[in-house]
């Protein structure tokens, strides 16, 4: 039974010069878990959108073709309507919270349904056990969960409307290892459990390869090849000439001619094991520094207003032309310590040299000569009307002539791949073009230090 019919869809948003979606025809079946990949700019999130009528009914656009779901043709129901029946979790689960709590969140969605209390209690219950939550989460407020409670919330308030199709616009893409964990653990658990059809945007191979029973590639706007997880990851360099990439355990055993398609990792070191094929022992490396010494951070502790006390004693030196990655699970203080490093906020104790000075004596135009910081969230720090616009905002501060500003915008737009977007606003990119976009402006100022907090996010 279908549930899902796409024909002929095309759309374009409002003043923007792109396509997005150019031609989409699609069809899924009750039941089944659909994933959609393809590279940012591709269309994903924007065909999701038009699932439930809110493109075009409130998103201002061109759109032709026919969209029908669950049998309702999205131009001639509302979206309230669609909703009943098809629900959306979002990428960011924040955007989605508009309530003091969780309970009155997960409530909220089910008032408009006429249902009972009794039933609403039960509902509440039901869902929070799906996604791995008791009902001690009920009382607490959304900012105060960490970013998988948070998805794991969104999930719980989407299913406990009952939906028959569930859309999830990159459930994982912003969490640490440990939310990823309970996030897909929920999924599968609803995979599993339910008799639901689940349509999922997902970057990740590994996860894909192991929920999904069909993918779709989008790629400019249209879908480039679509079958089983055995089909499409065997297309190893077809796809990723298209900006997806096989999971590294199917790509290992198809080079290494193990037999079948491994699911997993434990699956290809099965296969590996029946061919005796053994791994060989790396040794590591000793690290050595010669370079000269650009950050000194010395003693740092900061504490946030709520009392909440994010670094405690943090000693860390950063030598010229050196990769370093800050890793921990969410809330340990890795976005603090870079924002400190950056000059954003200042310790409560300890202090940060920046080439042997202290960063209190460098004003903010010659701090970001040295330092350069890039926000894990794009919007925090894009503000003018083109892409082209963006990325010379900082070097038309710096008094440089306009032939060398052109030259080196031109240079950051060709390599971080928005050559054929500067004249666009940046409100019309995608989350991974918006990163991109925040790097090259950042990037365009050659500081000797870069901070990115969590670049990859989102990105293909």
């Amino acid at each position: 039974m279908l549930v899902v019919k796409i024909e002929d869809l095309k759309w374009k948003y409002l003043e923007s010069r792109r396509q997005i979606l150019s031609g989409i025809n699609l069809k899924v079946e009750k039941g089944e878990f659909l994933a959609i990949m393809g590279p940012a700019g591709a269309g994903k999130t924007t065909l999701v959108l038009a699932l439930n009528g809110t493109i075009p009914q409130r998103i201002p656009g061109e759109f032709s073709g026919r969209v029908e779901v669950l049998n309702m043709d999205t131009l001639k129901y509302d979206v309230s309507d669609i909703a009943k029946r098809i629900a959306l979790v979002f990428e960011d689960p924040e955007i989605q919270f508009v309530m003091s709590n969780v309970e009155d969140e997960i409530v909220l969605g089910l008032e408009w349904l006429n249902i009972s209390r009794e039933e609403i209690e039960e509902r509440i219950e039901w869902a929070l056990d799906l996604v791995g939550l008791n009902k001690s989460f009920l009382v607490r407020q959304p900012n105060q969960l960490s970013g998988g409670e948070k998805q794991r919330i969104a999930i719980a308030t989407a299913i406990a409307r009952k939906p028959e199709i569930l859309v999830l616009d990159e459930p994982t893409s912003d969490l640490d290892p440990r939310g990823k964990s309970e996030v897909i653990s929920s999924i599968k658990k609803l995979r599993d459990e339910m008799d639901l059809t689940i349509i999922m945007v997902e970057h990740e191979p590994d996860l894909v390869s192991e929920l999904a029973d069909r993918i779709i590639v989008l790629d400019n706007g249209r879908i480039i090849v679509e079958g089983d997880p055995s089909y499409v990851f065997r297309k190893i360099d077809y796809i990723k000439n298209h900006g997806v990439f096989p999971p590294e355990y199917v790509e290992i055993g198809l080079k290494l001619g193990v037999n079948g398609f491994p699911r997993n990792v434990e699956d290809l070191i099965a296969r590996l094991r029946e061919k005796n094929i053994k791994a060989r022992q790396f040794e590591e490396k000793q690290l050595f520094r010669d370079k000269a010494k650009i950050v000194e951070v010395r003693n740092v502790e900061y504490a946030y207003p709520d009392g909440i006390v994010a670094l405690r004693g943090v000693n860390l030196d950063i030598f010229e032309k050196e990769l370093i990655a800050l890793v921990g699970p969410n809330g340990s203080g890795k976005t603090t310590l870079a924002k400190i490093i950056a000059g954003l906020l200042k310790p409560v104790k300890g202090e940060v040299l920046i080439d042997g000075r202290p960063i209190e004596n460098y004003d903010r135009l010659k701090l970001s000569e040295k330092i350069g910081y890039v926000y894990q969230n794009p919007e925090h720090q894009i503000f003018n009307q083109t892409v082209w616009d963006e990325v010379a905002f900082g070097l038309k501060l710096r008094n440089l002539n306009y032939k060398d500003i052109e030259e080196k915008v031109e240079k950051c737009l060709e390599k971080f791949k928005l050559k054929g977007l500067a004249r666009e606003h940046p409100f019309f990119l995608s989350k991974g073009e918006k990163r991109r976009l925040a790097l090259a402006s950042i990037y365009a100022l050659k500081p000797k230090v870069m901070i990115v907090d969590e670049p990859t996010t989102g990105q293909d």
